[in-house]
């Protein structure tokens, strides 16, 4: 009986791992998605991707209600949408909300890199008047310490960690801080050459003196 009790306690962890990974794939397959989408908006600001972006995320917050990277992605796409929306009334509402949702995303997972990444970059590109600065560059300043690692751990696409080196690079430069600037740019061309965040650090490496 004891021999059996423990087959049975084998087989049921043997099961709940099996599931565990099953639920671990459909969850990257899904986020995959739903940040492919994200990007497309990124570079073509087109109104059909818009509307595919918010659908995969949809499906993401669906099925893992409160995930901090879905939460993210959203909360930059709201910011998205209105600096692209012709709803001058509904402008502040819409940027407040995906501000709040970045913050909540960033503080239910301070250690998840990917959306403090979405957090920093969606920053980074604000107007002053959002007050935003000194956030984005201390987002930066905290993946500069480990995206590259998170990189080669898989928490964090080397293309972003390559993209973290870049923006950091570019903030050590308006800070006078050549030397620092160069090693970050040179980090971002390790973790992703091909990438467009490596690209970039390798152009502004070769301008760099």
């Amino acid at each position: 009986m004891v021999w059996l009790a423990i087959g049975t306690l084998g087989a049921v962890v043997a099961l709940a791992a099996t599931e565990t990974d099953v639920d671990h794939q459909q969850h990257a397959s899904l986020l995959s998605a739903a940040r492919v989408a994200y990007f497309k908006v990124i570079v073509s600001s087109d109104q059909a991707e818009d509307v595919k972006a918010h659908e995969a995320l949809s499906e993401l917050e669906h099925d893992y209600p409160g995930d901090p990277v879905a939460k993210a992605y959203h909360g930059s796409l709201e910011l998205l949408d209105a600096a692209h929306s012709w709803a001058i009334w509904n402008l502040h509402k819409q940027a407040a909300d995906g501000l709040n949702l970045l913050d909540e995303a960033v503080n239910q997972a301070p250690e998840e890199p990917e959306a403090r990444f979405i957090r920093a970059a969606t920053s980074w590109h604000l107007p002053g008047f959002y007050h935003r600065k000194a956030q984005c560059e201390s987002d930066f300043a905290l993946l500069a310490g480990r995206a590259e690692r998170d990189a080669h751990e898989g928490r964090l696409p080397p293309e972003l960690a390559a993209a973290a080196y870049n923006y950091w690079g570019q903030i050590l430069m308006n800070r006078n801080d050549n030397a620092g600037a160069r090693t970050a740019f040179k980090t971002a061309v390790r973790v992703a050459p091909q990438s467009p965040g490596g690209l970039d650090a390798g152009r502004r490496l070769s301008q760099l003196r």
